[in-house]
């Protein structure tokens, strides 16, 4: 099946939907799942769609299976919290850093469950890194919901139990047992931010922190606001437009210097590794990073012989991040990042496949008869009208906004922050080097002009519209049924030309 991938994503995210609701005892599922591989295996001359269901139905009963493996937290733990005031551990997690505050969670020594850790203090950079035993003294509560977003499920689907709001952090191991890749990644993260804000204002530093490395702990509200109203949240959560843009630039060279995809892969692939780590396992990261490393080894192996070029698909790619990161974590299904990352590159992929609007539009006589520059434009239309339908019913159901104009400023927003990006990584690059200062300067002009653009747009009375949960769902039908639309027509389109080179008989 050319989209199995995609099918086995999707039953895994509806058995994971369906754990909760339909709790059945892992024998249970065990024998259910042996039962159905087995019949898979002896109706093999039976016909193709009945076998696809067996494997599917196997799929949907592992995501079953890999949910009733998550314990609960004990009440034991859960009447604790309240009387927690000291808790030694390990940091878990790539430190959140603001201005005045850093947030990070603990796993500690004598507890089965983690901790959501906010320390107050005035320089924050350098305190804490992953890997760090600590000892945290403060008063621990059980989180609450606020504004509608149920924070008490969402730190639960992170093995979070109770936040602690630190009085005092006492470090008691800085360097850990053994050498960790993610600890080396923070420490070297923090030294880039230590050199943004040792040469950039607090706003503009802030938002080099946002861009580079998808922390807004220190973004000022108003920014954020802006970022938000104006739908381009986006632009400061790091994911594969970052990492495209990263790694189309690395390409670019290795091609430009004759190096072949087999050779090239690999060299772009260290440097996806790097970025991951340094960045930190963010979702979306993990996502472009995921989606990347499946069509590399696609291209690697048919670039070898050893398998045939049209067997790749962007959309398994993208289904096989999915279902890696749903295995790994399966809470991720809930959450309103996964969902957009998710929503977003397969609405892009979607509309540049074979079938999709997209690949149509942009291959019609007189979009393909423009200037180089037209076109680039136009195809950054397709891909911000796509990833915007993607989208925009996932912001609808979880954030109840719509944003109208959301296409026209990202066609202004979006080249903006690539340019920012890139000026953003020359002074990464020339942080150690005596040029450092110089190097920042158009990273910080660029970031201003940024900065600027969204907040003169948020203050467009139409920019944001504040709409019902339920408009979500009505989105994301009228999405799929233009998709249909869409594909029926190329479907038709393709079957008709193949009836006419049929009877045609000068084929004869």
């Amino acid at each position: 099946m050319t989209y199995a991938s995609v099918f086995a994503a999707i039953g895994l995210g509806i058995g994971i939907a369906m754990a909760p609701v339909l709790p059945v005892p892992a024998l249970a599922l065990w024998i259910a799942m042996l039962c159905a591989l087995g019949a898979v295996v002896a109706l093999r001359r039976a016909p193709r769609w009945s076998r696809m269901a067996g494997l599917l139905l196997v799929v949907l009963l592992l995501g079953i299976l890999r949910c009733s493996q998550i314990p609960a937290f004990p009440d034991w733990l859960i009447r604790r919290a309240p009387g927690i005031r000291e808790a030694t551990g390990t940091v878990a997690s790539y430190p959140n850093i603001g201005d005045t505050s850093i947030s990070f969670t603990l796993t500690p020594n004598d507890l089965p469950a983690c901790l959501q850790v906010t320390w107050l203090c005035e320089q924050p950079l350098g305190q804490v890194h992953f890997g760090d035993t600590v000892c945290v003294r403060g008063s621990a509560q059980l989180p609450e919901a606020f504004d509608g977003f149920d924070y008490p499920a969402y730190l639960a689907r992170r093995n979070v139990f109770a936040t602690v709001f630190a009085d005092g952090v006492v470090l008691f191991d800085a360097v850990p047992k053994r050498f960790s890749v993610w600890a080396w990644g923070d420490r070297v993260r923090q030294r880039l931010l230590a050199s943004f804000r040792a040469v950039m204002s607090a706003e503009i530093s802030a938002m080099a922190q946002s861009l580079m490395f998808g922390d807004r702990s220190a973004l000022p509200e108003d920014i954020e606001e802006a970022f938000s109203r104006t739908g381009l949240m986006h632009l400061l959560a790091v994911s594969g437009l970052h990492l495209g843009i990263f790694l189309g630039g690395a390409w670019w060279g290795l091609r430009l210097v004759g190096a072949r995809p087999r050779v090239a892969y690999p060299i772009v692939g260290l440097l996806v590794l790097v970025a991951l780590v340094v960045v930190g396992p963010r979702v979306s990261l993990v996502r472009a990073a995921l989606l990347f490393a499946f069509l590399a080894l696609g291209s690697v192996l048919a670039d070898c012989g050893l398998i045939l070029r049209r067997w790749i698909h962007s959309l398994n790619g993208l289904a096989s991040a999915a279902i890696a990161i749903l295995l790994i974590r399966p809470g991720a299904l809930y959450d309103a990042g996964f969902q957009l990352t998710m929503a977003a590159t397969g609405s892009i992929l979607i509309a540049f496949s074979a079938s999709g609007w997209g690949t149509h539009l942009l291959s019609r006589p007189r979009i393909v008869r423009l200037r180089t520059g037209w076109l680039w434009l136009a195809r950054l239309l397709v891909v911000s009208a796509a990833a915007q339908a993607g989208a925009a019913p996932v912001i609808a159901w979880h954030f109840q906004a719509f944003h109208p104009l959301s296409v026209a400023v990202n066609l202004v927003a979006v080249p903006l922050a690539g340019l920012s990006l890139w000026a953003g990584l020359l002074a990464v690059f020339l942080s150690a080097t005596r040029v450092a200062t110089v190097a920042t300067i158009p990273f910080v002009v660029l970031l201003g002009w940024l900065k600027s653009i969204v907040c003169w747009l948020a203050r467009s009375p139409v920019v944001e519209w504040v709409v019902c949960p339920g408009i979500g769902i009505w989105m994301a039908g009228c999405a799929g049924y233009l998709y249909l639309v869409t594909y029926y027509e190329s479907l038709s389109s393709w079957t008709s030309n193949l009836t006419s080179m049929e009877s045609d008989p000068a084929e004869d």
